[in-house]
Order: structure tokens, then C-alpha cells, then sequence
């Protein structure tokens, strides 16, 4: 019986015509023409002081640092995309602590891991984040002017502290 073979269901395809118009972010009525694709390569460097210094320091080790800058990638990169203020990549006419950001999250024990990274522009296609320094600090020193990054899993809060008080600016990830 089963040697016979079954005849398949002819499955009807959409047929898209390039011509016509479409929705998209912008309109309801668009025809697309083009679309690329850009690959984006980090790379991501631990600072000799990070790194020497960190396992001194009781909490801390160079592998959840590595996992936290990783995890903060997409924040950094859609906060820099969607707020106009926030510009924490440094370009090589224009470079500086003060373009240093926090990154903090809070750890098993209840307790705050900072991490202070620099990002930098190498070229179009080319970042480097730098991991500068890291303390499990619940008061760890926010210099004014400076950019909070607060991970929670998936989602963030991007705050920055003005006139000795920290301020939240804009939030990802939370329903």
C-alpha cells in the first residue's frame, strides 16, 4: 500500500509585483527600488587597568564584565540611534573621558556591578567599545555630565546625571 506516491497539494504562491506600491514605515503607498546590507563589526578591548585591577577586587571577574559589555551592544547602539543627545561615540577630532558611559547591573548578590566603557569610531564599518574600569559600588562616583546605562535582561534605562542629580531620559525593552 504504500508504494504509490501521494500527490501534492498545489500551494498557491503570492505573486508580488514590483510595480506596485506597498506599506511601509513611512507611508502606505511606497514602492521599493533598492536594499542593501552593511556589515558592523565591534570589537571589544579590555582596558590594562580593567584588567589587572578587577581581580583584585572582591565580586568582580573579567567574565561577567565581558558578558555585560556584550549585553549592553544593542542599548548602546539604539540609544545612540534613537535620542539625538545621547553621543557617546567618539570620533578621532573629538575624543574625551567625558564621553564615557556607566553601564550598571545588579548582580546575585543584590550588589551594583559598574562597568565604565569608551566607544570609538574606527571607520564606517569598525567600532571599538574599551572597557575602562569596573567596581561593585552601590555609590559608585557619577561625574556630571555622564551617561547611566541600567541593564535589566533584555531591558534598560538610559539616564544621565545633571546638576549632581540622575535623571532617566528614555527606556528599552519594558512593556
Amino acid at each position: 500500500m504504500g508504494d504509490r506516491p501521494r500527490i501534492a497539494k498545489n500551494e498557491e504562491k503570492e505573486i508580488i509585483d514590483p510595480l506596485s506600491y506597498s506599506a511601509n514605515s513611512s507611508t502606505d503607498f511606497a514602492k521599493k527600488f533598492h536594499e542593501c546590507s552593511h556589515d558592523l563589526s565591534i570589537e571589544l578591548w579590555l582596558d590594562k587597568h580593567c584588567s589587572l585591577r578587577q581581580t583584585e577586587r572582591l565580586g568582580i571577574d573579567i567574565d561577567s564584565l565581558q558578558k555585560l559589555a556584550l549585553q549592553a551592544i544593542k542599548h548602546i547602539f539604539y540609544y545612540q540611534l534613537r535620542d539625538v543627545k545621547f553621543n557617546i561615540i567618539q570620533y578621532p577630532e573629538f575624543r574625551g573621558k567625558d564621553k564615557r558611559i556607566t553601564i550598571r547591573q545588579r548582580t546575585n548578590n543584590d550588589e551594583i556591578l559598574n562597568l565604565v566603557i569608551e566607544c570609538h569610531f574606527v571607520d564606517i564599518t569598525l567600532y571599538e567599545i574599551t572597557l575602562v574600569t569596573a567596581m561593585v559600588e552601590d555609590n559608585f562616583r557619577i561625574f556630571d555630565g555622564q551617561y547611566v546605562l541600567d541593564i535589566d535582561g533584555d531591558s534598560s534605562i538610559l539616564s544621565r546625571k545633571i546638576a549632581n542629580k540622575i535623571t532617566k531620559i528614555r527606556d528599552f525593552g519594558y512593556q
